[in-house]
């Protein structure tokens, strides 16, 4: 079936004050990534609102982490293209003042209006119009709501979702933050851990020697990771470190986090080998150390089939006056990893362009919205 482009981009501009609402109103509903509670307020919000603009909408209880969507058109049709987008945010409530949204001009200023609620408007601009026009594919967009935490507390009942959710699509689009003509085509994957060190106390002044310190053996441990790390390759990073009570106490107990980004599935399995003989071995006599793991994230591998849907949109972009179109290889991990691991071509960072995601001055440019939306919807009929 031949698609006029114009008259889906006409189809496009006539939700467009309608959907800056639903997305300045999805960003003033404040969803820290563990906030299970504010998370289902917004899958609620999100719910109501698609059954009414007519798509088909189903709901997946979690225990621990919010509820996810999987919103669909023509379900049950050969499939066509699938969407992704987050719910959650990085943003820990009132951090962005009441309400937390502001407009300014083409600016949207709040938590998450770029990374990464953004894309969700975009994504169901797209499938909205395409089904107005006759589109008869499959269309399907799912909303996860703890990204930005590596899926830690969905766990594999969450990765096996969006690998089942994904499985048999042409492609797919996670409508992730977007700057300028990037589009992303493969991630690092992502490790994380703590390592929980446990000593020996004893009084600093007079029994000193006596102790064993599990901060110097936290020392000790932390540059021995981190000089693994290699520019372009693997890296170790060690946030967090907590330990000791007193000053005047040798530490008994302490426990490091540590973030290691690989660029393959290969070095996944050798960074874990690394951080288990670096925690089992004691620089500190008498200090014991246990390993645990937070959250796993697999890379996004880059595959010519992801080159090959990178040029189309290229291709679309250039055709349609919207500009051109670079691939870019991020240190960031995303959920696109797992629409690649269930062989759907994936690229990533195509949602609404603005910057500073992750700090109080997180903006949007609100043009973008229907930008991306006839970019996508073109580049997919």
């Amino acid at each position: 079936m031949n698609y006029d482009v114009n008259a889906i981009f006409r189809e496009i501009e006539k939700d467009e004050e309608k959907y800056i609402k639903f997305w300045e109103d999805i960003c003033n509903i404040e969803t820290v990534s563990n906030d299970k509670v504010a998370l289902d307020e917004l899958a609620d919000f999100i719910q109501a609102f698609v059954s009414e603009e007519g798509f088909e909408v189903k709901r997946t209880p979690f225990e621990k982490c919010g509820d996810f969507l999987t919103i669909d058109v023509n379900e049950g049709a050969e499939k066509g293209y699938m969407f992704l987008a987050h719910m959650d945010t990085v943003h820990v409530k009132g951090k962005f003042g009441y309400p937390p949204v502001k407009i300014e001009g083409n600016k949207m200023i709040g938590p998450g209006v770029i990374d990464c609620k953004g894309g969700i408007p975009i994504a169901l601009l797209v499938m909205k119009s395409l089904k107005k026009l006759g589109y008869d594919k499959h269309l399907r967009l799912i909303l996860t709501s703890d990204e930005e935490i590596s899926n830690a507390l969905g766990g594999e009942k969450e990765l096996e979702f969006i690998k089942n959710a994904s499985a048999g699509f042409k492609g797919a689009f996670n409508c992730e933050v977007a700057k300028g003509g990037e589009v992303v085509v493969s991630r690092k994957g992502i490790l994380r851990f703590r390592i929980h060190i446990t000593g020996k106390p004893s009084h600093s002044g007079i029994d000193y020697f006596a102790g064993v310190s599990a901060i110097r053996e936290a020392a000790y441990k932390l540059i021995e990771l981190e000089s693994q790390s290699k520019e372009g390759a693997t890296t170790y990073n060690c946030g967090i470190i907590e330990g000791g009570d007193m000053f005047n106490i040798v530490p008994a107990k302490c426990t490091m986090s540590v973030e290691i980004r690989v660029n393959s599935v290969e070095d996944m399995d050798a960074a874990y080998q690394v951080i288990e003989e670096v925690t089992a071995k004691s620089f500190v006599e008498g200090s014991k150390a246990e390993l645990e793991l937070v959250s796993k994230r697999m890379p996004m591998m880059r595959t010519q089939e992801t080159n090959e849907l990178f040029e189309k949109l290229r291709e679309v972009s250039l055709a349609n006056g919207f500009g051109d179109l670079t691939p870019i290889e991020s240190g960031g991990g995303s959920d696109s990893a797992y629409t690649q691991l269930a062989g759907v071509p994936s690229v990533c960072a195509v949602g609404a362009c603005g910057d500073y995601c992750h700090t109080i001055n997180e903006y949007a440019e609100i043009d973008s919205l229907i930008k991306r939306a006839k970019l996508l919807a073109a580049t997919i009929i």
